[in-house]
């Protein structure tokens, strides 16, 4: 069995899963599962916009510059294991890793992640893009190997897409070490 047609197969059936589409009575009001709206009048990504917020996000992870920001909703959400693990807060998705944009912008300011992301595949769909990347950096120049899925909503006022929400996940251990420190499995002296 091939590795990557099989990952590519489970992450288009993920963002499948994540993305179905509750069509109210009006197709102006589209509302995804998570409760986002589709933006205006039942209108979808289509690849340029999806490609703008991809390699925005990329620029907001791996060299942060405040003006990326334009691209956040004001109640914009990120929800991490990955990083709720070295930053204290609960692993079971009951807290965001950052509750709205003035968050994440005030975290990135102060301490911006600056990760040398490659992504490695990235999809979309109405209101979603998924991006699997790498980054290698830091002490143990381990991979550090993610995914991110970000919900999308259209903005009327503004007349361009923004990122409202960003799931995402990669190997903690790898970044752990990447950024000096240690771990012990379990089970080991």
């Amino acid at each position: 069995m091939h590795l990557l047609p099989t990952l590519t197969l489970l992450t288009t059936t993920l963002t499948a899963l994540t993305t179905a589409v509750a069509l109210p009575s009006s197709q102006s009001d589209l509302i995804d599962a998570r409760g986002f709206k589709g933006g205006d009048d039942g209108k979808c990504l289509c690849e340029e916009d999806a490609n703008t917020l991809r390699d925005a996000y990329v620029r907001m992870i791996s060299n942060w510059n405040p003006a990326d920001a334009k691209y956040l909703t004001e109640d914009f959400k990120d929800t991490s294991g990955s990083i709720n693990i070295l930053i204290g807060k609960p692993l079971d998705g009951s807290v965001p890793t950052f509750a709205n944009k003035a968050e994440f912008v005030e975290h990135m300011t102060v301490m911006p992640d600056n990760l040398p992301l490659r992504v490695t595949f990235s999809t979309y769909n109405c209101n979603y893009i998924t991006v699997i990347w790498t980054a290698t950096f830091g002490v143990a120049q381990k991979a550090v190997r993610g995914i991110a899925v970000a919900g999308a909503v259209y903005d009327k006022k503004k007349k361009m897409w923004l990122i409202k929400s960003v799931d995402v996940e990669w190997n903690s251990m790898a970044y752990l070490l990447d950024i000096g420190g240690s771990y012990k499995l379990p089970g080991q002296p």
